[in-house]
C-alpha cells in the first residue's frame, strides 16, 4: 500500500495521494446517495467499485494550465434506462461527433453530450451512470506491480468539495480528485 501511495506521489502536480479514512468514505458515500434523488437521479457506479475494494486512496491532482485535447479525454457519462439500456453517452471522438450530428436521430444537449431519444420508452426510468476512469496518472501502468486489482473513481462536485475542504485544498475546476480503490 505504501509503495503505491510513494508512487503516486512521485507524479508531478500530485497534491495529494492518501489513505481513504473510513470516517472520508462514509461521508463521501452520503453525498453520492444524494445525486440519487435528483430529477434524472446520478449512480457513481466508478466509487461504488472504488469502495468495494479492501483499500481507497484519495489523490488530488493540480492540472491548472494543462489542456487536454477533446479526442483525449475519457467517456464516463452515460444516460440509462432501468433496463440498462445506453440512451444517452458523452463523446470525445471527432469522428463520432461529425457522423451523430448528421443523425436524425441523435440530440446533442451539449458540445460532447449526445441523447437518443427514439430509444427510450415512456414510462422507462432514466438515471446518469459514472463509469470508471482511467489514463488519468502516467504511472497507472505500474499498479498491478504492487496490487491484486484496482479501480479508478471521480466524485461528484459536491464530494469532491468535501474532499478538497478536508485538505484545505481549493475548489477551482482544474485541481482533480480520483479515488482509486485496490485489493492487495
Amino acid at each position: 500500500m505504501d509503495k503505491l501511495i510513494n508512487i503516486i506521489k512521485e507524479e508531478e502536480r500530485v497534491l495529494v495521494a492518501d489513505i481513504l479514512s473510513d470516517d472520508m468514505k462514509k461521508e463521501i458515500l452520503k453525498l453520492e446517495m444524494k445525486r440519487l434523488n435528483e430529477p434524472i437521479p446520478v449512480i457513481n457506479e466508478s466509487l461504488q467499485k472504488a469502495f468495494d475494494k479492501e483499500h481507497a486512496i484519495v489523490v488530488i491532482v493540480d492540472r491548472t494550465g494543462i489542456v487536454i485535447p477533446d479526442e483525449e479525454l475519457v467517456a464516463t457519462l452515460t444516460l440509462q434506462t432501468d433496463t440498462g439500456k445506453v440512451i444517452g453517452e458523452e463523446v470525445y471522438d471527432p469522428d463520432e461527433l461529425e457522423m451523430l450530428k448528421d443523425d436524425p436521430e441523435a440530440y446533442f444537449i451539449s458540445e460532447h453530450f449526445v441523447t437518443y431519444p427514439n430509444m427510450a420508452v415512456s414510462g422507462e426510468k432514466q438515471f446518469f451512470v459514472v463509469t470508471e476512469l482511467y489514463d488519468q496518472l502516467d504511472c497507472e501502468d505500474q499498479f498491478d506491480e504492487y496490487v491484486s486489482s484496482w479501480t479508478m473513481g471521480s466524485p461528484s462536485t459536491e464530494a469532491d468539495h468535501y474532499i478538497k475542504d478536508c485538505y484545505d485544498i481549493s475548489h477551482i475546476e482544474r485541481i482533480v480528485t480520483f479515488i482509486i480503490g485496490f485489493d492487495e
